[in-house]
């Protein structure tokens, strides 16, 4: 992983690479008719399938790394926002599962991205408690490292990066046209918490070169409304827009086998296979008609059976338990995974 710097020369490197890329990107817009990007398209999509869906399923361990391996490659796309809730629901879900720890790891990578400190320090400690000598452990702590050094616990900014932040507006200052040395500024002050103002210094960027929005930093940064005004999406602001997209959350996923009694012989097997667990509306509107669909499956892709389970409506910050039963297999033993989807309307 290359660790970020936040000296004048870096933050100046990388500002001239990005304008660069989006001079390019004009360039070939304007040669090729400037084709514009498809209608509506947003970073903050559902990541779990598209639409308002929430799910949570039981895996086994090969299909576990596959789906971590996904969330992987997203985050080396700099999908940082929209790979968070996929992780979450991972440490939530499995947390006993062999390879978890990495699952950990990245988040605190997708959080230290967005500028979500507090939650990437969390992440980053759980990974080095999970594995202190894993494939990561140096890159963990050396972020660990740098994040004290950004934003200490006492909350002020340390005194060499505000001296950089003085430079760099200083540098602005005497010459207002150098985007380079605004998107340096706005690096480091975003670095430094003062979310406001880097905002600002984004905006500024991107009325001037509109093509910046490309650049897979600066999009998880701020958000061009419909007005053509600049939403700045701060670490707290990029979670409620989570929250907001994707409001039904399936939680406490667990299946358990029952139906054996005192007087069955040991050779009984368990007639019925459970499956339980917690929906909670995270948004901050109703949410009607939810509906939780709980699918048993066998090997390969065998449906044994599917129940849909009718909970109505859920108030903002409401949490309901369900619960399925199931008893028509050939034999439970054959049960291999279970499946619950979460729909609703609005």
């Amino acid at each position: 992983m290359r660790r970020p710097s936040f000296s004048a020369r870096a933050l100046r490197g990388r500002a001239l690479n990005v304008l660069t890329a989006a001079g390019v990107v004009c360039f070939l817009g304007w040669s090729g008719g400037c084709a514009s990007s498809r209608s509506g398209e947003t970073a903050y999509i559902s990541p779990m399938g598209g639409g308002p869906v929430s799910e949570a399923r039981a895996m086994d361990e090969t299909a576990f790394n596959r789906a971590l391996t996904q969330a992987e490659n997203r985050v080396k796309a700099g999908e940082y926002s929209m790979v968070i809730p996929r992780l979450e629901q991972f440490t939530r879900q499995y947390p006993s599962m062999p390879g978890i720890a990495k699952a950990y790891y990245l988040l605190g990578v997708c959080y230290y991205r967005i500028g979500g400190y507090s939650a990437a320090r969390d992440a980053l400690a759980k990974y080095l408690e999970l594995d202190p000598e894993g494939s990561y452990a140096t890159e963990a702590q050396d972020t660990l490292d740098r994040m004290n050094r950004i934003t200490p616990d006492t909350g002020k900014i340390p005194e060499e990066l505000a001296k950089e932040i003085d430079r760099c507006r200083e540098s602005v200052r005497a010459n207002p046209e150098d985007m380079g040395a605004r998107m340096a500024l706005a690096e480091v002050l975003w670095n430094a918490g003062q979310y406001e103002e880097a905002g600002r210094e984004y905006a500024t960027l991107l009325n001037r070169w509109p093509y910046l929005m490309n650049d897979t930093v600066i999009r998880t940064r701020v958000k061009k409304e419909a007005d053509g005004s600049f939403r700045v999406l701060t670490p707290e602001e990029s979670e409620k827009i989570r929250r907001q997209d994707n409001p039904l959350v399936l939680y406490n996923i667990a299946s358990f086998r029952s139906g054996r009694f005192e007087n069955w012989s040991q050779s009984a097997r368990e007639r019925y296979y459970n499956v339980t667990g917690k929906a909670v509306n995270q948004g901050d509107k109703p949410l009607e008609d939810v509906r939780i669909t709980v699918t048993i499956y066998g090997f390969g892709q065998l449906v044994y059976d599917t129940q849909t389970i009718n909970m109505g409506t859920l108030a903002p910050g409401e949490t309901r338990a369900f619960s399925a039963q199931f008893s028509r297999f050939d034999d439970i033993n054959n049960v291999t995974r279970y499946e619950c989807t979460g729909t609703f309307r609005r």
